[in-house]
């Protein structure tokens, strides 16, 4: 891999990941679980913190071990390789694959909303394509589409923030909450969505082999784009709820066409509509970038098939790439956005605790290695990220158990699949 990719690329791919389905697609979701304005308001800040908190423990390993393939690599240096196939291919095939799939089914949502009429698999179907096709062009191709979608998005929700704000009552932070909606299950639910809505954090880990001076970029990408990205979901969130309130906000697939169709009438609306599909077309173009280069890794390690090791000369990983099309394009034509979002946050959270740990193991048996960057308040501050992961997680298990078993299932699955592969491959 050639270290080509400057900060201002990875900033563009660590917001461009982040800010997509979720910010646009969940609200709408979160208010018909929660149904009041500051326990919308405080779950998305909830999110906000764990996603800081993340970061920092990431951060520290992703400098000192700035390699291609992300939560991969940290999982497999502190507890070898089948834990590295478990932490690889869940993102392959489950983190990554069911959020390429929420963002392609909800391209074909507002395409149809634009139109009129149409399929939402047909058309999530030739999304998928799309981008098969622009990353056959390479990781110059790539990046370039990713910048320049990246700074539209920030401007429009900025926009879009300032909007609803300026012009809204703040009808939604002062209507009477809906007591019922409020329970365990309903935060469970809530949650889901939020940590959806920031997944994507850590992406430009994956890269890392890809970055210009690793050790000094990769913290300001990494901190940079999750402190960007808190900002900006708390300044839209606080629109749409000055514009609307939790009833009216209830699952639409759009709260923010509905807030400003409110306020600025049909025509601002359909602006937004447009503006979302880029927001989405940025989003999902990270999907495309990320995921083949952890199946790469994993090939490099032993740990997939050696033909994913394989870079095409404008640095595409050509095999990692048509797997990924091929999963999310199975995964988008069931169109079941709700449950891709429940069940891709079960088995992400899971693997991000395991990987997480991985911090107190590196820490010990590889005490020497070169931290550029070392996480404020050490063993602490990665102790109550794990905390807060293993309260969360209790909880949606509680609440959800029929996605535990499914969740588990998968899990297990992989876990017995990486030590078949470890064995064979001496990895």
């Amino acid at each position: 891999m050639k270290r080509v990719l400057r900060v201002r690329d990875g900033l563009a791919i660590t917001v461009g990941m982040v800010i997509g389905a979720g910010i646009l697609r969940t609200p709408g979701l979160i208010a018909d679980y929660l149904g009041n304005g500051w326990l919308i308001l405080g779950v998305w800040v909830l999110g906000g913190i764990v996603a800081a908190l993340s970061t920092l423990v990431l951060a520290e390993m992703t400098t000192a071990l700035p390699k291609a393939g992300g939560k991969y690599v940290y999982a497999r240096e502190a507890y070898g390789p089948v834990a590295g196939f478990v932490a690889g291919w869940s993102e392959v095939l489950v983190s990554r694959a069911f959020s390429g799939a929420i963002k392609a089914v909800a391209i074909a949502e507002y395409l149809i909303i634009l139109v009129g009429s149409g399929s939402v698999r047909i058309l999530a179907a030739g999304v998928v394509v799309g981008y098969v096709i622009i990353h056959m062009g390479g990781l110059k191709v790539g990046t370039t589409v990713q910048n320049v979608t990246t700074l539209i998005k920030v401007i429009v929700l900025a926009a879009i923030a300032a909007a609803g704000i300026a012009a809204g009552d703040g009808s939604g932070l002062v209507a009477a909450p809906t007591v019922e909606r409020a329970s365990l299950l309903g935060f469970a639910l809530a949650y889901q969505s939020v940590a959806f809505a920031y997944y994507g954090w850590e992406d430009a880990a994956k890269m890392a082999e890809e970055i210009r001076d690793p050790g000094r970029a990769i913290p300001r990408i990494l901190i940079g784009g999750a402190a960007a990205v808190a900002i900006l979901y708390l300044m839209v969130n606080t629109a749409y709820l000055a514009a609307l309130t939790p009833d009216e906000m209830a699952g639409s697939e759009l709260v923010a066409r509905d807030a400003v169709q409110g306020v600025f009438g049909e025509t601002a609306a359909t602006f937004v509509v447009i503006a979302s599909l880029m927001i989405l077309v940025s989003s999902l173009n990270v999907n495309f970038l990320g995921m083949p280069r952890v199946a790469f890794a994993l090939a490099r390690s032993g740990l997939a098939p050696k033909a994913f090791r394989h870079v095409s000369p404008r640095g595409t990983p050509v095999a990692g790439l048509l797997l990924v099309g091929a999963v999310i394009l199975a995964l988008a034509s069931t169109a079941a956005l709700e449950f891709l979002i429940q069940f891709m946050m079960l088995v992400a959270i899971s693997v991000d605790l395991m990987v997480l740990s991985a911090f107190f193991r590196l820490r010990k048996t590889q005490p020497d290695l070169d931290r550029p960057i070392r996480v404020p308040g050490g063993a602490w501050t990665a102790g109550c990220t794990i905390v807060l992961y293993v309260l969360i997680l209790g909880i949606i298990v509680g609440t959800q158990p029929w996605l535990a078993v499914g969740g588990v299932t998968i899990l297990g699955g992989l876990a017995v699949a990486g030590a078949i592969t470890a064995r064979h491959s001496n990895a």
